[in-house]
Parts: C-alpha cells; sequence; structure tokens
C-alpha cells in the first residue's frame, strides 16, 4: 500500500456544534486551502461517525448544494495525508468515549470518484490503523469511474450511496448538470451493487416528485428489485440561490412510491446538524469571509 504521511499542520480555523451532537469542522491545510468534516452522532449504533470531504470546493455544480452557490471555489483534490489528518483529529476526540469511529462516509464537499487515488489511499489508511470500523462513499457514480471500480483487484470501500436525484436525464441533470442517464448508469450500478451493499438516493423537490413522476420512477427500479440495499428519499435542504425548491408532495410521493415498488427497502431521510450550518460548503464559506475580512483590517492596520 502507498506510505501516507501524516499531516501535522493540519489547522482547525472553525467548528460548530448541534444540539443533535454533530460537530462540523472546517479545517485548513498549509497552502491555505480549506475543507469540512463533520462529526455526526449515530443514534442507531450509539457512536459516532464522519462526513468527510474529498476535495476543498467542487466542479459538479450540483444545484442542492452549497458549494455550488457559497463563496467556496473549487481549489484542489485533498491528499490523502490530509484526509487521513482530519479524520485522525476527530477519531482523538471520541476514542476515549467509544473507540474507533463506526464509519467514515465520503459524502462531504466534492465527489470521491473525482479524487479516487486518493480517496482510496486514505480510506484503507483509516481501517488500517482503525480510526474508524468501516468506510462509505457517497457519489454521482459517473460510468468512467463505475468501470474502474469494477476492473479486477479494484479496492472497495463497504458501503456505496449513489445519487440518482430523477427518473430521467432531465430530471436528474436539474439537480447534477453533467449527470449520466439513469437508465445507462443503473445496469453498471447493479453490477457494483453484486459486489457491496449500495442504496440509492433521491433529492425530493419540486421538479421531480409530481404525479407522474410516481409512475416514472417505479417504472425505472421494477427491473432492479432485489438489486440495491435500498432507495433512500432525502428531503431537501434548501440553500440560497438554489433554483430547486423543496416538494409539497414529498410525503404522498414516497408514499407512493414505496407502494408501488416491490422488492424494495425505500426509507425517508433528514438532514442531521442542520444548526452545524448542515450544507456541505456553508460553514466553510462564513469561514473564509470572516478570515477575508480579519486580512482587510490588518492590512488597514499595517
Amino acid at each position: 500500500m502507498e506510505k501516507v504521511q501524516h499531516s501535522d499542520s493540519l489547522e482547525v480555523i472553525s467548528t460548530r456544534k448541534a444540539l443533535d451532537r454533530s460537530v462540523k469542522f472546517v479545517f485548513k491545510t498549509t497552502d491555505r486551502s480549506t475543507f469540512e468534516a463533520v462529526q455526526l452522532w449515530e443514534m442507531a449504533h450509539e457512536a459516532y461517525s464522519v462526513c468527510m470531504s474529498s476535495q476543498a470546493g467542487c466542479r459538479y455544480s450540483c444545484k442542492h448544494c452549497a458549494t455550488t452557490f457559497a463563496t467556496t471555489p473549487f481549489v484542489r483534490s485533498l491528499q490523502a495525508g490530509e484526509i487521513t489528518s482530519a479524520v485522525e483529529r476527530i477519531h482523538e476526540t471520541v476514542k476515549d468515549s467509544q473507540g474507533p469511529l463506526v464509519w467514515v462516509d465520503f459524502s462531504g464537499i466534492g465527489d470521491a470518484a473525482a479524487n479516487w487515488p486518493q480517496v482510496a489511499t486514505a480510506a484503507r489508511t483509516v481501517i488500517d490503523r482503525k480510526l474508524a470500523q468501516d468506510v462509505r462513499v457517497t457519489s454521482i457514480a459517473p460510468k468512467a469511474w463505475v468501470r474502474k471500480l469494477l476492473e479486477p483487484r479494484s479496492w472497495l470501500p463497504g458501503f456505496f450511496m449513489f445519487s440518482l436525484h430523477g427518473a430521467d436525464v432531465t430530471q436528474r441533470r436539474a439537480v447534477i448538470p453533467r449527470a449520466d442517464a439513469p437508465s445507462s448508469i443503473l445496469p453498471l450500478w447493479a453490477e457494483v451493487a453484486d459486489l457491496r451493499p449500495v442504496v440509492l438516493n433521491y433529492v425530493l423537490c419540486e421538479h421531480n416528485t409530481r404525479p407522474e413522476d410516481e409512475a416514472m420512477l417505479i417504472d425505472l427500479l421494477t427491473p432492479y428489485a432485489g438489486r440495491f440495499l435500498g432507495l433512500r428519499f432525502s428531503s431537501f435542504n434548501p440553500v440560497p440561490d438554489s433554483p430547486l425548491r423543496p416538494s409539497l408532495r414529498a410525503s404522498s410521493f414516497t408514499t407512493a412510491v414505496s407502494r408501488g415498488l416491490k422488492g424494495w427497502t425505500v426509507a425517508r431521510h433528514l438532514s442531521a446538524g442542520r444548526e452545524t450550518t448542515s450544507a456541505c460548503g456553508q460553514l466553510r464559506a462564513e469561514a473564509l469571509q470572516i478570515e477575508s475580512t480579519s486580512v482587510k483590517v490588518d492590512t488597514r492596520q499595517s
């Protein structure tokens, strides 16, 4: 395995705590790049996990993500040592009370698929050092990356969550502008699901939860009954300037699809840590704005 050096110079520049025990961290690297990680309380496990970023900023421009609209432009992909160091810092805060983190989920800023060599190296190191019990990856799962996962001897995490967000390409690209068509990507995702548990995530917005969308989603997913671990509906956490709007039909849509999909496990998810400025990129944007103001004041005083 590739040797990963610990980044002792990684600095915590901001934190935010919530009543649900979530803690958000903003880290700064030696070249002043910033990224987020969130310590999340997993009630069912009575232990903490970490939502981990893979990049400083993101180029995918997903319309449900604060990174797209906040003043947090893409800077670069994170190095494996930086990722591991951040996980280790959070592990240190909880190890005495619970031992290792239950898992590290690469679902923060950036997409693991766009930085896979460094993410995979960091993930293996996290497991080898017993900083966490498992690694999970959340991704929009583009075709080229999924094909690499399916190559012989490819390293795979313990669990995947793939972002669907629409029953056809128009719906999906309203959320993820450069996304593959659902009909073309699902067969590849199903192959990954034969190797590891895969949950499909679907964010509930006005444009993809109309009555006619219920039948369209059921028709799309019915042939894959039994292949995936489940379908997770996520409530849209509004972010400033996003063209998307929360769905007023979220509950009825979820109920209708749950009844229509035979052989599927369907669940509804609400975001944790809202009081921590939970959407990816929001706390980082706030920290950068404060830092930028501070720099301007220092300049005027000098």
